[in-house]
């Protein structure tokens, strides 16, 4: 038959043929799952995990856990862990580098930059700025020079604060005294305001009213005396002599430690010796009109003003007449290791954690005022308390505290105390303990 030959012939081709595609089907889809395997392993690359380190208390670590979340959404392979030192930061942070462990980025504090810039522990970011898309310009100026040297760039601003007077209006209201000017405001004013705030009210013959706490502190004083025409340190940071005990400087000890021997505007010398700790007390309950701080001091005083016990108000530092007025510019920003492991990534990082997104949130907790000019004007607008504005107004008089420059300013710090110290509790000259100490701290200085 001949539909019967091809019959019985067929089944052998068609097995053959079967096999042949059989073959080919395998190795098509053997193919197909080498390419499946690659275009998975490509489309799921592995996670990187990067490490932020901070001295954030418990709130504020929380917030800053939510902030990465916005970094880790742009990229799904990234996981971001928010770690808190709260205790010998910047000795911890600096051994986890020494020791090739860094996180990948981390907090700078102005007191650590020198160590971290002259060491060589912080990358230099500036020439990643265009990549990240930071702009220098959207940032105040006094805030980014802290972090700067030269064109260089050792880390983008987190936020900051001047140094300012927080004022509770309701004292000056009781006792009838004008409010202190949105700028310019001499020592000689200063003085009236405070004695005419200063009160005996039991009868007691001692003031139970308090105009301020005494600026015990270097980080307090010392815009007090570049108000003066004054300074601690030699322009190159190298010496005290000269201007630790100079002139202008010398005249501020007297004119502060005035405030508790002669004018008696702050509490006794036995509350200044153990760092006032009641200096808040006071000032929440009226019985302190004044209180010299910063911008972190904001959400505390909030929580009180939200009660009723305070009308909060904020002054610029006095200064003397013919001076310009000065404070001091305190800052932090994210800095990134040298030896950081992703350096692509943790740059990346640094700059959104520096950002619009990041700077709004955290403009929510006052802690600080953001440093993008935008942001800290949008916050200042929608104030209508007016405290953000005067806290701007006084931007513009802002300098770079010391220790931003000088390597282990810590211990000019400690010195300091004795200064005024000598005068309050021993009743010694205060030029003679300013010299004295100027000596001694140019002794440490020049050890380094």
């Amino acid at each position: 038959m001949l539909t019967s030959r091809p019959a019985r012939r067929r089944p052998v081709a068609w097995r053959r043929a079967c096999a042949r595609r059989a073959m080919g089907a395998t190795l098509l889809l053997a193919a197909l799952g080498l390419t499946v395997a690659a275009c998975a392993r490509q489309a799921a690359p592995r996670t990187i995990t990067l490490r932020v380190l901070n001295w954030a208390p418990e709130l504020e670590l929380e917030l800053e856990q939510r902030i990465v979340r916005g970094f880790e959404a742009d990229r799904p392979h990234v996981r971001v862990i928010v770690e808190s030192v709260v205790n010998n930061y910047g000795e911890k942070l600096a051994a986890s580098i020494a020791s090739g462990t860094p996180p990948d980025v981390f907090l700078l504090d102005v007191p650590d930059i020198p160590t971290f810039v002259e060491r060589g522990l912080v990358l230099d970011l500036s020439p990643y700025l265009s990549r990240v898309g930071y702009d220098r310009e959207a940032a105040f100026s006094e805030v980014l020079e802290v972090f700067a040297r030269g064109p260089r760039l050792y880390a983008f601003p987190k936020d900051f604060t001047p140094l300012v007077i927080y004022y509770n209006r309701r004292v000056f209201e009781r006792f009838g005294v004008p409010e202190p000017p949105r700028d310019g405001w001499t020592w000689d004013e200063f003085l009236e305001t405070a004695l005419a705030l200063t009160h005996d009210t039991t009868g007691s013959g001692e003031p139970d009213v308090y105009a301020l706490d005494f600026p015990r502190a270097l980080y307090q004083w010392v815009p007090f005396v570049w108000s003066a025409g004054g300074d601690i340190l030699s322009p190159d940071g190298s010496r005290t002599t000269g201007y630790l005990d100079g002139p202008a400087t010398v005249e501020t000890f007297r004119f502060l430690t005035d405030l508790v021997l002669r004018h008696r505007v702050t509490p006794g010398v036995q509350f200044v010796a153990g760092g006032d700790v009641s200096r808040s007390g006071r000032f929440f309950s009226g019985r302190q009109a004044m209180m010299i701080s910063g911008h972190w001091s904001m959400p505390l005083l909030l929580k009180y003003a939200a009660r009723g016990d305070l009308d909060l108000g904020v002054a610029p530092i006095p200064h003397r007449p013919g001076v310009e007025p000065t404070t001091a510019i305190y800052v932090s920003g994210w800095a990134v290791p040298a030896n950081v492991r992703h350096k692509r990534l943790a740059v990346e990082l640094a700059a959104y954690l520096a950002g619009p997104d990041a700077q709004r949130a955290r403009a929510e907790t006052r802690l600080g005022i953001p440093a993008l000019k935008a942001i800290a004007e949008d916050v200042a607008e929608h104030d209508p308390t007016g405290v953000e504005r005067a806290f701007l107004d006084q931007v513009a008089h802002g300098r770079m505290p010391w220790g931003a420059v000088v390597m282990d300013f810590h211990r000019i710090e400690r010195a300091s105390f004795d200064i005024m110290d000598r005068r309050l509790l021993r009743g010694e000259d205060i030029q003679a303990a300013a010299s004295d100490v100027a000596r001694a701290l140019d002794r440490v200085l020049e050890r380094r």
